[in-house]
């Protein structure tokens, strides 16, 4: 069953957060500045959307209903002023209703998706598990993760979901998709078209 949490506070950007990423975030806006606070200082995460329609800055923006949560696990504040924060990507969620407030703070009632049961790859898509080591290894050497992660089709989407160039609304649409496999199934048609 998908439990339903109110207030959660919503952060509109052109990027897409999956679970279990790292995602690095310049805080200067009033409002998000309140939103960190308000968040570390009550352990909550906020919501990590993929805009729409607008932008991150100035006035709220359109965005996707479903996002994922995001757990402070990191900040900073840079000499330039501005706060410096790294996130990590919890679950997924939808927005059943939201709210602006006077200062463009979006804050939702979610619906937070259950936790993914892990499924393993097929055989027939260990090619995309190879490509995944060898991107990991290229652009994150100093990262360790553990063999039985790489069976986990649930993370190995995530991952490649990531570090693929692609584009956001594919990635949105892959965040969406609740079957792992169908994902990965996804990523091999997008490369056999190009």
């Amino acid at each position: 069953m998908r439990m339903l949490t109110n207030d959660v506070p919503i952060f509109p950007l052109t990027s897409v957060l999956f679970p279990d990423g790292l995602l690095p975030l310049r805080i200067f806006e009033t409002r998000y500045l309140d939103m960190v606070s308000y968040c570390l200082k009550n352990d909550v995460p906020f919501g990590v959307c993929l805009i729409i329609e607008g932008k991150e800055v100035g006035k709220s923006a359109s965005c996707y209903p479903v996002g994922t949560l995001a757990k402070i696990v990191d900040w900073a504040q840079g000499s330039d002023g501005i706060l410096g924060i790294e996130v990590i990507g919890c679950q997924r969620f939808k927005m059943v209703d939201s709210e602006v407030s006077s200062q463009q703070l979006i804050t939702a009632t979610v619906q937070i998706f259950d936790e993914a049961p892990v499924v393993d790859v097929p055989t027939e898509l260990n090619d995309l598990v190879d490509m995944l080591k060898r991107s990991l290894k290229k652009f994150q050497p100093h990262a360790a993760f553990e063999e039985h992660q790489f069976n986990n089709a649930n993370w190995v989407v995530c991952r490649l979901a990531e570090m693929l160039p692609i584009d956001n609304v594919i990635r949105q649409r892959l965040l969406e998709i609740e079957d792992p496999i169908e994902c990965l199934n996804m990523l091999v048609a997008l490369f056999q078209t190009k």
